[in-house]
């Protein structure tokens, strides 16, 4: 009996990446012009490194202006060294995507941390069960006393 293949969903979300790239390339003008070509309008995830330290995590929909300007002009110039990015096709994941990141890993960069709305947190199952054991150490020493 055959069993059918399932069709892989890898590169559903992530159409490409680049991995820890030194952040002088943006000094370049030969690596420059093609950093333009390959990322500008482009839409994704980018992180930003501070030697081998993760240091920022930021979304948006031009990664190469916004990984330039934290280069050149913003509070995070000279704070990093090298950037990695994930471009993104699904714009309405970014956000998501990002908050995830955030949360996995510590980023000095940051200054806010994505939340995930609470109805979404997982945070009452551990609660419900602290809730119905506390019941039931009450029900015990109600019992013997």
């Amino acid at each position: 009996m055959k069993t059918k293949k399932t069709k892989s969903h890898k590169g559903a979300l992530i159409k490409g990446m680049f991995l820890r790239k030194p952040a002088v390339l943006f000094d370049e003008p030969l690596f420059e012009k093609n950093l333009k070509k390959l990322m500008k309008g482009r839409s994704g995830i980018y992180a930003l490194y501070k030697g081998s330290k993760l240091y920022y995590v930021g979304l948006t929909k031009n990664l190469h202006g916004r990984i330039k300007w934290h280069y050149l002009g913003d509070r995070l110039a000279g704070k990093w060294d090298n950037f990695s990015i994930f471009i993104v096709n699904r714009v309405g994941y970014l956000k998501d995507l990002e908050t995830m990141i955030q949360n996995i890993f510590e980023t000095k960069g940051n200054r806010a941390t994505g939340r995930v709305p609470k109805k979404y947190g997982l945070d009452y199952i551990i609660n419900r069960i602290l809730k119905d054991k506390k019941r039931d150490i009450e029900k015990l020493e109600r019992s013997i006393s």
